[in-house]
């Protein structure tokens, strides 16, 4: 990487692991290596042939190579399409923009995902309301995943919100915060589509920021418990603490991370009211004058929480008394 570059933690938008189990042929000679391929072996005791190990993307491959050794007869899934295989064509984009008034970035995504399944997910799409595109709300800003594709995932049976923003938009993957931000939405679409309960709804909805958090993204797994076990000193090594990208002021999106890493379930409304708070000159940026006034002012649920998990909470009366300034002078 450049080495004028400086990478903060603030740029990582999500981060994940997985976990590859590999498999080994019970019946192979001993000491045999664990393949990172798929294993085909046959029982000597029983006759049965059975197939471990592979992946999701070698599946057709798995499937060939087990029917190619049971029978004398040529496997011939390469004969058949996948589903919404039929009829594709690398028009397909510009065939969904003419004919669903979708953006290009939507339609490339649904042609891919969906192939000419994707007039389908087009046609339960919802009007945007504006001149272009006409059609295709999206679940999440800047990103081409739409509405109607938790509807279209629901009838291919997905049945929680955390699987349809990982697994079935990849919206997880690509940036933890924008999937954060879709969860209330995709629970209402889901909650209509399968006939949920308000609690239930509820359940998924927090199981799915639980889930969603430990993508890591812009605050670490264990930002929290970080900032619940510093004993800070004074103000001064709050706002440091919470300034992500060392720029000198705070912005709305390191006030949701800190404020979900002490464990808020904080929405939108009500995290825009409280930067809005603190962001006493309106530009966007609160300075450490603008934070201490807010610290030694505010009653909101949000400082409520910052003093009592922030170990400075003992000293809340004290900074009320002494007034602005008496933390930095």
């Amino acid at each position: 990487m450049d080495p004028d570059l400086r990478v903060r933690r603030s740029d990582v938008l999500s981060a994940w692991r997985g976990w590859r189990p590999l498999a080994v042929d019970p019946h192979a000679e001993e000491g045999a290596p664990a393949s990172r391929d798929h294993v085909i072996s046959e029982n000597p005791e029983t006759g049965v042939i059975f197939i471990a190990g592979g992946k999701w993307t070698t599946w057709r491959e798995m499937a060939e190579h087990v029917i190619d050794k049971i029978t004398d007869k040529k496997c011939t899934t390469k004969e058949f399409s996948l589903l919404g295989g039929d009829n594709w064509t690398e028009n397909l984009p510009i065939k969904l923009v003419q004919k669903h008034s979708c953006s290009v970035e939507v339609a490339r995504h649904l042609a891919k995902t969906y192939g000419t399944n994707a007039h389908v997910v087009c046609e339960m799409s919802r009007a945007t309301g504006q001149a272009w595109p006409k059609f295709g709300v999206p679940i999440s800003g800047g990103f081409p995943y739409i509405e109607s594709e938790v509807e279209y995932a629901c009838r291919e049976y997905a049945c929680t919100v955390e699987d349809v923003l990982s697994r079935r938009t990849r919206l997880a993957f690509l940036n933890k915060d924008a999937a954060l931000h879709a969860v209330p939405r995709v629970t209402e679409i889901m909650q209509r589509e399968l006939g949920w309960s308000d609690e239930i709804a509820e359940q998924q909805r927090v199981a799915a920021v639980e889930y969603l958090e430990s993508y890591g993204g812009p605050v670490a797994a264990n930002t929290g418990s970080a900032l619940k076990t510093n004993n800070y000193r004074d103000l001064r090594a709050i706002f440091t603490a919470l300034d992500e990208d060392k720029s000198g002021f705070l912005d709305r999106e390191e006030i949701g991370h800190a404020a979900r890493a002490l464990g808020m379930d904080i929405s939108d409304e009500h995290l825009n009211t409280a930067f809005q708070e603190m962001d006493v000159s309106g530009d966007g940026r609160v300075k450490l004058e603008e934070f201490e006034k807010w610290w030694n002012e505010s009653h909101s649920e949000l400082h409520k929480k910052f003093t009592q998990e922030m170990s400075i909470g003992a000293d809340w009366e004290t900074l009320k008394k002494a007034g602005g300034g008496a933390m930095f002078g």
